[in-house]
Protein backbone atom coordinates (compact mmCIF):
# COMPACT_ATOMS: atom_id res chain seq x y z
CA UNK A 1 0.00 0.00 0.00
CA UNK A 2 1.53 3.70 -1.37
CA UNK A 3 1.79 6.04 1.22
CA UNK A 4 0.80 9.53 -0.11
CA UNK A 5 3.85 12.00 0.44
CA UNK A 6 3.69 15.81 0.15
CA UNK A 7 2.60 16.79 -3.23
CA UNK A 8 5.50 18.06 -5.26
CA UNK A 9 4.54 21.44 -7.34
CA UNK A 10 8.08 21.39 -9.05
CA UNK A 11 9.33 18.56 -11.16
CA UNK A 12 11.52 16.11 -10.26
CA UNK A 13 15.15 16.09 -10.19
CA UNK A 14 16.01 14.70 -13.86
CA UNK A 15 18.58 11.60 -14.53
CA UNK A 16 20.51 11.09 -17.35
CA UNK A 17 20.70 7.52 -19.44
CA UNK A 18 22.97 5.53 -20.86
CA UNK A 19 22.89 2.56 -23.57
CA UNK A 20 19.83 0.96 -24.01
CA UNK A 21 21.44 -2.68 -22.74
CA UNK A 22 23.50 -1.51 -20.26
CA UNK A 23 21.00 1.41 -18.17
CA UNK A 24 20.78 3.23 -16.36
CA UNK A 25 16.89 3.83 -18.09
CA UNK A 26 14.16 6.66 -17.98
CA UNK A 27 13.97 8.51 -15.05
CA UNK A 28 10.30 8.01 -13.08
CA UNK A 29 8.71 11.16 -14.90
CA UNK A 30 9.86 13.55 -17.66
CA UNK A 31 12.28 12.11 -19.24
CA UNK A 32 11.23 12.73 -22.69
CA UNK A 33 14.65 12.09 -24.60
CA UNK A 34 15.20 9.05 -23.48
CA UNK A 35 16.06 6.81 -25.85
CA UNK A 36 15.07 3.33 -23.82
CA UNK A 37 11.62 4.04 -22.58
CA UNK A 38 10.86 7.60 -22.31
CA UNK A 39 7.62 7.57 -20.01
CA UNK A 40 4.60 8.12 -21.68
CA UNK A 41 1.92 10.77 -19.89
CA UNK A 42 -1.18 10.11 -18.54
CA UNK A 43 -2.22 14.27 -19.07
CA UNK A 44 -1.28 16.90 -21.29
CA UNK A 45 -2.45 20.48 -21.75
CA UNK A 46 -2.07 23.96 -20.90
CA UNK A 47 -0.77 23.41 -17.27
CA UNK A 48 2.12 21.04 -18.11
CA UNK A 49 2.72 17.74 -19.60
CA UNK A 50 2.08 15.08 -17.10
CA UNK A 51 -0.44 16.96 -15.13
CA UNK A 52 -3.48 15.40 -13.60
CA UNK A 53 -6.60 18.03 -13.02
CA UNK A 54 -7.90 18.25 -9.43
CA UNK A 55 -8.94 20.01 -6.50
CA UNK A 56 -6.54 20.77 -3.36
CA UNK A 57 -7.90 20.42 -0.02
CA UNK A 58 -8.89 24.01 -0.70
CA UNK A 59 -11.39 23.15 -3.63
CA UNK A 60 -8.71 25.47 -5.60
CA UNK A 61 -8.38 23.64 -9.43
CA UNK A 62 -5.31 22.19 -10.18
CA UNK A 63 -3.96 21.65 -14.04
CA UNK A 64 -7.75 22.51 -14.66
CA UNK A 65 -6.54 22.98 -18.41
CA UNK A 66 -5.04 19.48 -18.88
CA UNK A 67 -6.92 16.48 -20.49
CA UNK A 68 -6.17 12.69 -21.05
CA UNK A 69 -3.58 12.48 -23.68
CA UNK A 70 -4.89 12.27 -26.72
CA UNK A 71 -1.85 9.59 -28.01
CA UNK A 72 -4.50 7.12 -26.94
CA UNK A 73 -6.64 5.30 -29.11
CA UNK A 74 -8.02 2.84 -26.78
CA UNK A 75 -7.99 1.73 -22.99
CA UNK A 76 -8.59 -2.47 -22.10
CA UNK A 77 -12.20 -3.14 -21.91
CA UNK A 78 -12.60 -5.90 -19.81
CA UNK A 79 -10.41 -8.35 -17.60
CA UNK A 80 -10.23 -12.08 -17.07
CA UNK A 81 -8.23 -14.06 -14.87
CA UNK A 82 -8.01 -11.98 -11.95
CA UNK A 83 -5.98 -13.41 -8.99
CA UNK A 84 -4.69 -12.08 -5.83
CA UNK A 85 -3.46 -12.98 -2.21
CA UNK A 86 -6.33 -13.22 0.16
CA UNK A 87 -4.67 -10.12 1.85
CA UNK A 88 -6.14 -7.90 -0.44
CA UNK A 89 -9.15 -6.39 1.00
CA UNK A 90 -12.30 -6.05 -1.55
CA UNK A 91 -11.81 -2.32 -1.62
CA UNK A 92 -8.31 -2.68 -3.23
CA UNK A 93 -10.06 -5.84 -4.93
CA UNK A 94 -12.08 -4.25 -7.69
CA UNK A 95 -10.63 -5.29 -10.83
CA UNK A 96 -13.02 -3.00 -13.10
CA UNK A 97 -10.97 -0.09 -11.91
CA UNK A 98 -8.41 -1.20 -14.32
CA UNK A 99 -10.60 -0.73 -17.31
CA UNK A 100 -11.26 2.49 -18.91
CA UNK A 101 -8.82 5.78 -19.15
CA UNK A 102 -6.00 6.82 -16.93
CA UNK A 103 -7.13 9.13 -14.19
CA UNK A 104 -4.23 9.93 -12.38
CA UNK A 105 -5.88 8.78 -9.05
CA UNK A 106 -3.72 7.01 -6.66
CA UNK A 107 -6.38 5.19 -5.16
CA UNK A 108 -8.30 4.39 -8.47
CA UNK A 109 -6.46 0.89 -8.60
CA UNK A 110 -6.77 -2.82 -8.11
CA UNK A 111 -4.40 -4.44 -6.29
CA UNK A 112 -2.41 -7.62 -7.30
CA UNK A 113 -1.48 -8.38 -3.58
CA UNK A 114 2.09 -9.50 -2.46
CA UNK A 115 2.83 -12.67 -1.61
CA UNK A 116 5.29 -13.06 1.67
CA UNK A 117 8.45 -15.09 2.07
CA UNK A 118 6.77 -18.23 3.21
CA UNK A 119 4.37 -18.03 0.46
CA UNK A 120 7.09 -17.63 -2.10
CA UNK A 121 8.75 -20.79 -0.33
CA UNK A 122 6.00 -22.50 -0.30
CA UNK A 123 5.71 -21.99 -4.40
CA UNK A 124 2.30 -19.60 -4.32
CA UNK A 125 1.91 -18.29 -7.59
CA UNK A 126 2.34 -14.17 -7.60
CA UNK A 127 -1.24 -12.43 -8.72
CA UNK A 128 -2.14 -11.50 -12.22
CA UNK A 129 -4.85 -9.81 -13.98
CA UNK A 130 -5.56 -10.29 -18.14
CA UNK A 131 -7.14 -7.25 -20.15
CA UNK A 132 -8.52 -7.49 -23.48
CA UNK A 133 -8.77 -4.77 -25.88
CA UNK A 134 -11.56 -5.23 -28.38
CA UNK A 135 -9.78 -3.18 -30.91
CA UNK A 136 -6.19 -5.10 -30.79
CA UNK A 137 -3.47 -3.35 -30.26
CA UNK A 138 -0.76 -3.07 -33.43
CA UNK A 139 2.73 -3.20 -33.62
CA UNK A 140 3.85 0.34 -35.02
CA UNK A 141 6.48 2.33 -34.83
CA UNK A 142 7.71 2.85 -31.24
CA UNK A 143 5.69 2.50 -28.23
CA UNK A 144 2.76 0.76 -28.83
CA UNK A 145 0.89 0.62 -25.28
CA UNK A 146 1.45 2.18 -22.19
CA UNK A 147 0.80 0.91 -18.59
CA UNK A 148 0.01 3.01 -15.49
CA UNK A 149 0.71 1.85 -11.93
CA UNK A 150 0.48 4.04 -8.53
CA UNK A 151 4.27 4.55 -8.00
CA UNK A 152 4.77 8.30 -6.22
CA UNK A 153 7.65 10.02 -5.63
CA UNK A 154 9.75 9.80 -2.02
CA UNK A 155 11.36 13.41 -2.00
CA UNK A 156 15.41 12.65 -1.75
CA UNK A 157 14.81 9.00 -2.34
CA UNK A 158 13.53 7.74 -5.47
CA UNK A 159 10.11 5.66 -6.47
CA UNK A 160 8.43 4.08 -4.12
CA UNK A 161 6.33 1.57 -6.59
CA UNK A 162 5.91 -2.18 -6.85
CA UNK A 163 7.17 -4.09 -10.32
CA UNK A 164 5.32 -6.07 -12.68
CA UNK A 165 5.88 -8.29 -15.41
CA UNK A 166 3.87 -7.69 -18.33
CA UNK A 167 3.00 -10.41 -21.19
CA UNK A 168 1.00 -9.90 -24.29
CA UNK A 169 -0.87 -11.98 -26.50
CA UNK A 170 -2.59 -11.80 -30.00
CA UNK A 171 -5.44 -14.91 -28.99
CA UNK A 172 -6.09 -14.48 -25.24
CA UNK A 173 -4.12 -18.11 -25.00
CA UNK A 174 -0.24 -17.89 -25.92
CA UNK A 175 1.28 -14.94 -24.24
CA UNK A 176 5.10 -13.73 -24.54
CA UNK A 177 6.05 -12.11 -21.71
CA UNK A 178 8.42 -9.00 -22.87
CA UNK A 179 12.62 -8.79 -22.00
CA UNK A 180 13.55 -6.97 -18.82
CA UNK A 181 16.32 -5.63 -16.72
CA UNK A 182 16.36 -4.83 -13.03
CA UNK A 183 20.23 -3.24 -11.62
CA UNK A 184 19.08 -2.29 -8.30
CA UNK A 185 21.86 -3.96 -6.07
CA UNK A 186 20.25 -4.98 -3.12
CA UNK A 187 17.27 -5.68 -1.01
CA UNK A 188 14.48 -2.33 -0.38
CA UNK A 189 12.49 -3.22 2.29
CA UNK A 190 9.21 -2.96 3.14
CA UNK A 191 8.00 0.48 1.62
CA UNK A 192 11.33 1.33 0.32
CA UNK A 193 12.58 2.85 -2.63
CA UNK A 194 14.45 2.38 -6.29
CA UNK A 195 15.75 3.71 -8.75
CA UNK A 196 14.17 3.78 -11.88
CA UNK A 197 16.83 4.48 -13.74
CA UNK A 198 17.67 0.94 -12.76
CA UNK A 199 15.06 -0.36 -14.68
CA UNK A 200 13.97 -1.54 -17.37
CA UNK A 201 10.67 -2.93 -19.39
CA UNK A 202 8.60 -3.76 -16.03
CA UNK A 203 5.76 -2.13 -15.25
CA UNK A 204 5.36 0.02 -11.99
CA UNK A 205 8.83 2.50 -12.78
CA UNK A 206 7.12 5.59 -13.42
CA UNK A 207 5.06 7.92 -11.40
CA UNK A 208 1.33 7.86 -11.34
CA UNK A 209 -0.20 9.95 -8.30
CA UNK A 210 -0.02 13.05 -5.81
CA UNK A 211 -0.81 15.64 -9.27
CA UNK A 212 1.60 13.29 -11.77
CA UNK A 213 0.65 10.92 -14.41
CA UNK A 214 3.42 9.24 -16.31
CA UNK A 215 3.48 5.83 -17.54
CA UNK A 216 5.57 2.71 -18.48
CA UNK A 217 5.81 2.17 -22.66
CA UNK A 218 6.04 -1.20 -24.37
CA UNK A 219 6.92 -2.14 -27.78
CA UNK A 220 5.39 -5.15 -29.22
CA UNK A 221 8.69 -5.55 -31.65
CA UNK A 222 10.30 -7.05 -28.32
CA UNK A 223 7.96 -10.06 -28.15
CA UNK A 224 7.34 -10.43 -32.08
CA UNK A 225 4.13 -9.70 -32.13
CA UNK A 226 2.31 -8.56 -34.90
CA UNK A 227 -0.48 -7.48 -32.98
CA UNK A 228 -2.13 -8.19 -29.24
CA UNK A 229 -5.25 -8.32 -28.15
CA UNK A 230 -4.69 -9.13 -24.49
CA UNK A 231 -1.85 -7.68 -21.94
CA UNK A 232 -1.10 -9.54 -18.80
CA UNK A 233 0.65 -8.28 -16.20
CA UNK A 234 1.73 -10.24 -13.32
CA UNK A 235 3.49 -8.79 -9.60
CA UNK A 236 6.90 -9.00 -8.76
CA UNK A 237 7.17 -9.78 -5.04
CA UNK A 238 10.45 -7.84 -4.46
CA UNK A 239 12.60 -9.70 -2.13
CA UNK A 240 15.04 -10.52 -4.89
CA UNK A 241 13.87 -13.88 -5.57
CA UNK A 242 11.90 -13.03 -9.12
CA UNK A 243 14.51 -12.63 -11.84
CA UNK A 244 14.74 -10.47 -14.85
CA UNK A 245 15.84 -11.67 -18.70
CA UNK A 246 19.64 -11.57 -17.28
CA UNK A 247 18.73 -13.80 -14.13
CA UNK A 248 19.29 -10.57 -12.03
CA UNK A 249 17.17 -10.21 -8.87
CA UNK A 250 14.75 -8.03 -9.01
CA UNK A 251 14.04 -5.84 -6.12
CA UNK A 252 11.25 -3.33 -5.03
CA UNK A 253 9.23 -2.38 -1.37
CA UNK A 254 8.62 -5.68 -0.25
CA UNK A 255 6.49 -6.79 1.47
CA UNK A 256 3.96 -4.79 1.26
CA UNK A 257 0.18 -5.02 2.59
CA UNK A 258 -3.32 -3.93 1.77
CA UNK A 259 -3.07 -2.76 -1.72
CA UNK A 260 -0.17 -4.54 -1.74
CA UNK A 261 2.19 -5.49 -4.79
CA UNK A 262 1.48 -4.03 -8.24
CA UNK A 263 -1.17 -1.96 -7.75
CA UNK A 264 -2.82 -1.40 -11.71
CA UNK A 265 -4.65 1.71 -12.63
CA UNK A 266 -4.51 1.56 -16.59
CA UNK A 267 -3.55 0.68 -19.48
CA UNK A 268 -3.72 2.66 -22.57
CA UNK A 269 -3.37 1.73 -26.03
CA UNK A 270 -1.23 3.73 -28.34
CA UNK A 271 -0.87 2.02 -32.01
CA UNK A 272 -4.02 0.35 -33.80
CA UNK A 273 -5.57 0.79 -36.79
CA UNK A 274 -8.36 3.18 -36.94
CA UNK A 275 -10.53 5.10 -39.48
CA UNK A 276 -12.23 8.31 -39.80
CA UNK A 277 -15.76 7.35 -38.44
CA UNK A 278 -14.06 5.42 -36.00
CA UNK A 279 -11.21 8.39 -34.84
CA UNK A 280 -14.65 10.72 -34.67
CA UNK A 281 -15.56 8.05 -31.54
CA UNK A 282 -12.59 8.55 -30.09
CA UNK A 283 -12.50 11.96 -29.70
CA UNK A 284 -16.07 12.12 -28.43
CA UNK A 285 -17.36 14.13 -31.28
CA UNK A 286 -21.08 13.35 -31.62
CA UNK A 287 -24.51 14.78 -33.73
CA UNK A 288 -23.72 18.12 -35.42
CA UNK A 289 -20.15 17.50 -34.32
CA UNK A 290 -19.46 15.27 -36.44
CA UNK A 291 -18.64 15.04 -40.17
CA UNK A 292 -15.43 15.45 -42.80
CA UNK A 293 -16.08 19.09 -43.25
CA UNK A 294 -17.37 20.37 -39.77
CA UNK A 295 -14.71 22.46 -38.22
CA UNK A 296 -15.93 22.25 -34.49
CA UNK A 297 -12.98 24.02 -33.27
CA UNK A 298 -13.18 27.09 -35.65
CA UNK A 299 -9.01 26.74 -36.83
CA UNK A 300 -9.88 26.83 -40.49
CA UNK A 301 -9.26 22.83 -40.55
CA UNK A 302 -12.04 20.50 -40.59
CA UNK A 303 -12.97 17.47 -39.00
CA UNK A 304 -11.38 15.20 -41.41
CA UNK A 305 -7.95 17.34 -42.22
CA UNK A 306 -7.77 17.25 -38.70
CA UNK A 307 -7.91 13.84 -38.51
CA UNK A 308 -5.60 13.58 -41.56
CA UNK A 309 -2.86 15.87 -39.93
CA UNK A 310 -3.09 14.10 -36.14
CA UNK A 311 -4.65 17.57 -35.06
CA UNK A 312 -7.51 17.67 -32.65
CA UNK A 313 -10.83 18.92 -33.63
CA UNK A 314 -12.48 20.04 -30.16
CA UNK A 315 -9.31 22.89 -29.31
CA UNK A 316 -7.27 25.12 -31.16
CA UNK A 317 -3.70 23.36 -31.97
CA UNK A 318 -0.48 24.51 -31.17
CA UNK A 319 0.40 24.57 -34.70
CA UNK A 320 -1.66 26.79 -36.76
CA UNK A 321 -1.38 25.67 -39.93
CA UNK A 322 -0.95 21.30 -41.03
CA UNK A 323 1.39 22.06 -43.38
CA UNK A 324 4.30 24.09 -43.76
CA UNK A 325 7.09 25.20 -46.87
CA UNK A 326 10.15 26.29 -47.19
CA UNK A 327 12.95 26.83 -49.56
CA UNK A 328 16.16 24.83 -48.89
CA UNK A 329 18.98 23.56 -51.74
CA UNK A 330 17.39 25.29 -54.28
CA UNK A 331 13.94 23.86 -53.75
CA UNK A 332 10.98 24.22 -52.38
CA UNK A 333 9.81 21.90 -49.80
CA UNK A 334 6.62 20.78 -47.25
CA UNK A 335 6.40 19.61 -44.40
CA UNK A 336 3.40 17.84 -42.33
CA UNK A 337 2.09 15.14 -40.17
CA UNK A 338 0.69 12.41 -40.88
CA UNK A 339 -0.37 9.54 -38.27
CA UNK A 340 0.55 5.61 -39.04
CA UNK A 341 -2.21 4.98 -37.96
CA UNK A 342 -5.18 6.28 -40.04
CA UNK A 343 -5.57 3.14 -42.10
CA UNK A 344 -8.24 4.42 -44.85
CA UNK A 345 -5.83 7.10 -46.21
CA UNK A 346 -4.46 8.15 -49.25
CA UNK A 347 -1.54 11.20 -48.81
CA UNK A 348 0.08 12.40 -52.20
CA UNK A 349 2.47 15.37 -52.32
CA UNK A 350 1.86 17.50 -55.67
CA UNK A 351 3.44 19.55 -57.70
CA UNK A 352 2.71 21.95 -60.67
CA UNK A 353 3.17 24.86 -62.24
CA UNK A 354 0.33 26.82 -62.16
CA UNK A 355 -2.87 26.40 -59.83
CA UNK A 356 -5.19 24.59 -62.56
CA UNK A 357 -7.16 21.08 -61.51
CA UNK A 358 -5.18 19.37 -64.11
CA UNK A 359 -1.83 20.93 -63.43
CA UNK A 360 -0.64 18.65 -60.53
CA UNK A 361 1.68 15.73 -60.36
CA UNK A 362 1.83 13.03 -57.61
CA UNK A 363 5.73 13.16 -57.12
CA UNK A 364 4.98 10.83 -53.27
CA UNK A 365 2.69 9.23 -51.72
CA UNK A 366 1.79 7.37 -48.33
CA UNK A 367 -0.93 4.48 -48.21
CA UNK A 368 -3.01 3.13 -45.42
CA UNK A 369 -0.19 4.27 -42.82
CA UNK A 370 2.60 2.97 -44.67
CA UNK A 371 5.79 5.01 -45.21
CA UNK A 372 6.15 8.57 -47.67
CA UNK A 373 7.70 6.68 -50.60
CA UNK A 374 7.97 8.23 -54.00
CA UNK A 375 5.55 7.80 -56.96
CA UNK A 376 6.11 6.28 -60.37
CA UNK A 377 9.55 7.53 -61.69
CA UNK A 378 10.23 10.74 -59.22
CA UNK A 379 13.07 11.09 -57.33
CA UNK A 380 12.38 13.87 -54.58
CA UNK A 381 14.20 13.81 -51.42
CA UNK A 382 12.06 12.52 -48.73
CA UNK A 383 12.63 12.01 -44.66
CA UNK A 384 10.21 10.38 -41.97
CA UNK A 385 10.70 10.77 -38.54
CA UNK A 386 8.69 11.14 -35.12
CA UNK A 387 6.77 14.23 -34.85
CA UNK A 388 6.34 13.33 -30.97
CA UNK A 389 8.55 15.15 -28.10
CA UNK A 390 8.38 11.67 -26.16
CA UNK A 391 11.07 9.70 -27.73
CA UNK A 392 9.53 6.26 -27.02
CA UNK A 393 6.84 7.44 -29.15
CA UNK A 394 6.65 6.82 -33.03
CA UNK A 395 2.82 6.79 -34.50
CA UNK A 396 3.01 10.45 -35.28
CA UNK A 397 5.19 10.88 -38.49
CA UNK A 398 6.96 14.47 -39.55
CA UNK A 399 7.34 14.02 -43.09
CA UNK A 400 9.31 16.31 -45.27
CA UNK A 401 8.98 15.91 -49.33
CA UNK A 402 11.34 17.82 -51.29
CA UNK A 403 10.26 18.73 -54.95
CA UNK A 404 11.77 16.64 -57.83
CA UNK A 405 12.69 20.50 -59.72
CA UNK A 406 14.21 23.38 -58.59
CA UNK A 407 13.07 26.53 -58.01
CA UNK A 408 15.45 28.43 -60.36
CA UNK A 409 14.22 26.46 -63.38
CA UNK A 410 10.70 27.55 -62.65
CA UNK A 411 9.12 31.07 -62.98
CA UNK A 412 6.21 29.64 -60.18
CA UNK A 413 6.59 25.90 -58.57
CA UNK A 414 3.58 25.09 -56.27
CA UNK A 415 3.85 21.62 -53.69
CA UNK A 416 0.07 20.96 -52.02
CA UNK A 417 -0.79 17.34 -49.80
CA UNK A 418 -3.97 15.28 -51.37
CA UNK A 419 -5.64 13.17 -48.69
CA UNK A 420 -8.42 10.84 -50.25
CA UNK A 421 -10.10 8.17 -48.01
CA UNK A 422 -10.09 4.81 -49.19
CA UNK A 423 -12.23 1.86 -47.96
CA UNK A 424 -10.82 -0.27 -44.99
CA UNK A 425 -10.38 -3.97 -45.62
Amino acid sequence: MKATPLHLLAPAVMFFHGGLLAGPYSAGLNDPANASDAPVPGFVGLDGIGGVPFEDEFGEPINARNYVNPLFFGWASSFSGYSRPADVSQFWGNAGKSLGPVTGNNIHIVSLGDLSAAQIGGGALPGSITLHFANPIRNLTGADFTVFENALIEIGSGIFGELGYVEASSDGVNFVRFPSASLTAAAVGAYGTFDPTDVFNLAGKHVNGDGDSWGTPFDLTAVGLASASHIRIVDIPGSGAFRDSANRPIYDAWVTFGSGGFDLEAVGAISRAIAFDQWQTVRGLVGAQRGAAVDLDRDGVPNFLEYAFARLPDRVDETPTPTTTEIAAGRLVITFTRDERASDLVYEVQAANDLAANAWTTIAQSTAGAPTVAAGAFTPAITETSASAIASVGVLRKVRVADVQTVAGNARRFLRIKVTSIPVP
